[in-house]
């Protein structure tokens, strides 16, 4: 083979390496209105009140019963502060898989959701590492008398001409950390 044939290949599949790469590079966590919305706490500031957790089940996929048997789903998880008066504190978001392997963590210090803001988290369809039993825990706190705040999951998704879209909401659980 001549050299320039090689060295043509060569960059080629160099190029074709860097073009996936850049795909596969960008932040999951990227997704959503949380470097909108949330505002960090000022550092050394300690939350106030009891920390509480919500579990809140995401399908990124689920059973079809059809022969290619998987549907993929887009999800969004949508955390609203109801409070007309106090500010809600996020102090993390994580996501877990079908196994219960925490897989992402969407907040790297607390931060503070405004009185009556929503903050949203998306998992893309073509995100299929949670599976059909992925989930989220939501820890948070906030001032005496703060209304818990409303979370919820909204899937959505395709299969040939049929489309399905459910929601889940998030459940109370004890707050282990």
């Amino acid at each position: 083979m001549p050299r320039n044939s090689i060295t043509g290949v060569a960059t080629a599949g160099l190029l074709l390496l860097l073009m996936g790469c850049g795909r596969d590079a960008v932040d999951p966590a990227s997704f959503g209105s949380a470097a909108q919305v949330l505002r960090p706490l000022p550092e050394g500031q300690l939350p106030p009140g009891e920390r509480r957790a919500l579990y809140i089940p995401v399908y990124s996929s689920i059973y079809w019963g059809m022969e290619n048997g998987m549907v993929e789903l887009a999800a969004t998880l949508s955390v609203r502060n109801i409070s007309e008066k106090h500010a809600l504190i996020l102090h993390s978001v994580d996501y877990y898989d079908s196994h219960g392997t925490r897989i992402r963590e969407y907040l790297k210090a607390p931060a503070e959701l405004p009185p009556v803001a929503t903050v949203e988290y998306v998992i893309q369809r073509k995100d299929r590492v949670g599976g059909p039993g992925a989930n989220f825990i939501v820890r948070w706190s906030g001032d005496e008398g703060i209304d818990p705040p409303l979370i919820e999951a909204v899937m959505v998704g395709q299969s040939g001409n049929m489309g399905l879209s459910f929601t889940s909401r998030g459940v109370e659980i004890q707050d282990h950390r």
